[in-house]
């Protein structure tokens, strides 16, 4: 017979969970009692539109907040924060709610605010400079500066994404090797800070810096600038470099001899390579002719030929440099809102390798190997690495809060629910999958990964080093001077204060 005792813990849980409960729908509707008071729209779990309202791209992740506002202008907003504040509930912003995490819900309870209306979108012909409401898209961003000014902003892949979101963590896109990443071509931010007060985080500000990897954490961003560039290139060719279906160790042979290319320094800035560890093949885009990219790309494709890999090239000139875009993020580039949010129920991780420590052959059979070895009927899976090596990645860890001097490659891997359905061993399955490839890279040395991709069942100790290494102290500090309520910090990458890490 089982203990009289053994069923307290359950009922001091229950109690516990429903005092919780309780708790959170009193603050819902004191806060949603008090935005309505204010005159600025808002919903409660009960409301009409509450599931239109809390649908994300990341479906594994549930999204509970206390109430959903939707500020028409600047002043709402700080009305908001007043009611967050008077409330005393975090406050989360979503733009086009296609975090990975979730982020942009972050945890349950929170008041969110949805920046749906800020799209307002401005060009400064003297500065080619492009500034972009908090609710932006990519897709109507990158269409607005080529259709109107014949400029062009480096973003990721991806026309529905925001922008504000994927700037500040990090981006990387089709242009990165031969523009920068999205983060390091931010020029300012407007925030709106906890207390209602408009800062401008500008060149050479602590507020800036930080903002370039970490800038959910510091208030709401009512717009961004960055900035653009002539267009590289009218007429891009997108290739596939094909190399037939190969064992693993030739797979790991293949991804070497890129490697080695890019490390020689033969791989051009105006090439973008993605190449996928389940096929090992590359595909990517050239912004310069096609005499150019055939001599670039012939020492790579005869090294592979040499060690008795039969590599081809396929390629397609676009018609125009609009054309790549599409053809790189997706057809809604062309719609007004950017296409569609989409969705699923998935898990991400993410590893970036440096030049300074580059892969060994080792470290690579061990992911390839992983990606193929996956085995599962209720999920799928996808895996690439990105080339990053250019010379706009000649920075210092230092010179932004995402730590991303001398990065290499960038490899992302995700497991996928099938019909929108995420297992409830699918982490751990992940996990396990790639356990053995992630102990080769910390033999190695420090691990590395990426804002927009990091694995959100990380702790704080494990993605503060891998996403900010020695930048991580000065976060913190940045974070007691501009957020010391921590109004900001209701999601799992909320830089703590320096007394709580």
């Amino acid at each position: 017979m089982a203990p009289k005792f053994s069923k307290q813990p359950l009922l001091a849980l229950l109690c516990l969970t429903s005092a919780f409960a309780w708790g959170q729908s009193d603050k819902g509707t004191a806060v949603h009692s008090c935005l309505v008071e204010k005159g600025v729209r808002a919903i409660l779990s009960t409301d009409a539109g509450w599931a239109n309202a809390t649908n994300a791209f990341q479906q594994r992740i549930p999204r509970a907040p206390a109430a959903i506002a939707f500020p028409q202008n600047k002043d709402e907003v700080a009305l908001a924060l007043e009611c967050a504040r008077q409330a005393s509930i975090k406050v989360s912003v979503t733009g086009r709610a296609h975090s990975f995490q979730g982020f942009g819900f972050g945890f349950a309870g929170n008041l969110v605010i949805d920046m749906d209306a800020f799209t307002d979108i401005t060009f400064d012909e003297s500065t080619k400079q492009l500034t972009c409401g908090g609710g932006v898209n990519i897709g109507p961003a990158a269409k607005f500066a080529y259709d109107k000014h014949h400029y062009h902003y480096p973003h990721v892949r991806g026309s529905h994404v925001g922008m504000a979101g994927s700037i500040f963590g990090g981006g990387f896109g089709t242009t990165s090797r031969l523009l920068g990443i999205p983060s390091q071509n931010l020029v300012s931010v407007e925030f709106m800070l906890a207390n209602g007060t408009i800062v401008n985080a500008t060149p050479g500000s602590d507020l800036l810096w930080a903002a370039q990897g970490a800038g959910p954490n510091f208030g709401v961003a009512l717009s961004t600038t960055t900035k653009t560039f002539p267009v590289p290139y009218e007429t891009p060719l997108n290739y596939t470099l094909s190399l037939g279906k190969i064992d693993d160790d030739r797979a790991t042979a293949a991804a070497m001899a890129v490697q080695k290319w890019a490390l020689d320094g033969l791989a051009p800035n105006e090439l973008s390579l993605r190449f996928s560890l389940r096929e090992a093949d590359s595909t990517g885009f050239y912004y310069g002719d096609e005499a150019s990219f055939d001599k670039a790309l012939a020492p790579l494709v005869n090294s592979l030929n040499a060690i008795g890999i039969n590599a081809t090239v396929t390629k397609t000139i676009q018609r125009s440099f609009w054309d790549s875009e599409i053809a790189a993020a997706g057809p809604g580039m062309n719609d007004p809102q950017g296409g569609t949010l989409g969705g699923r129920a998935s898990h991400v991780q993410s590893w970036v390798k440096t030049t300074d420590s580059p892969f060994t052959a080792e470290q690579l059979k061990l992911l390839i190997s992983a990606i193929r070895a996956f085995n599962r009927t209720d999920m799928t899976r996808t895996g690439v690495m990105d080339l990053w090596a250019g010379d706009n990645n000649d920075v210092k860890d230092s010179e932004h809060a995402f730590a991303h001097g001398k990065n290499l490659w960038l490899v992302r891997v995700d497991g996928i629910g099938k019909d929108g359905v995420w297992p409830s061993d699918g982490i751990k399955y992940m996990h396990d999958l790639f356990k053995p490839f992630e102990a080769a890279l910390k033999k190695a040395g420090l691990l590395r990964g990426f804002v927009n991709y990091v694995d959100s069942e990380l702790s704080v100790k494990e993605w503060s080093s891998r996403l900010y290494g020695k930048n991580f102290a000065k976060l913190q500090q940045i974070k007691a001077a501009i957020d010391p309520s921590e109004m900001f910090s209701g999601f799992a990458l909320a830089i703590p204060l320096p007394r709580r890490r």
